[in-house]
């Protein structure tokens, strides 16, 4: 919350607010995990009763499987030029 206020009710003042996009290593694995969008492994629906179900850890065991082979086959230092260009055009702050 920013609530600036002067002790004087009649004089005025001008305020200015920086926010300053801190990076994380969570911003990095969002980072990563946001590339798998793109993979048709990852974009299948799943309905209500897979997630509440049984069959829900065997869904998980799959997706981590499916991301660990995604995260394994990256190309780290294309990423990471991914990444510069990310941190200085994003303009929504999320972590």
């Amino acid at each position: 919350m920013h609530n600036p206020h002067t002790l004087d009710a009649k004089a005025r003042s001008v305020h200015m607010t920086f926010a300053i996009r801190e990076r994380t290593p969570v911003w990095i694995a969002e980072q990563l995990v946001g590339g798998v969008i793109e993979r048709d492994a990852f974009r299948r629906g799943m309905l209500p009763g897979e997630i509440t179900g049984p069959q829900l850890p065997r869904h998980v065991r799959d997706v981590r499987q499916a991301l660990v082979e995604h995260l394994a086959g990256l190309d780290v230092d294309e990423f990471a030029r991914f990444l510069v260009r990310a941190a200085v055009s994003e303009k929504e702050y999320t972590t």
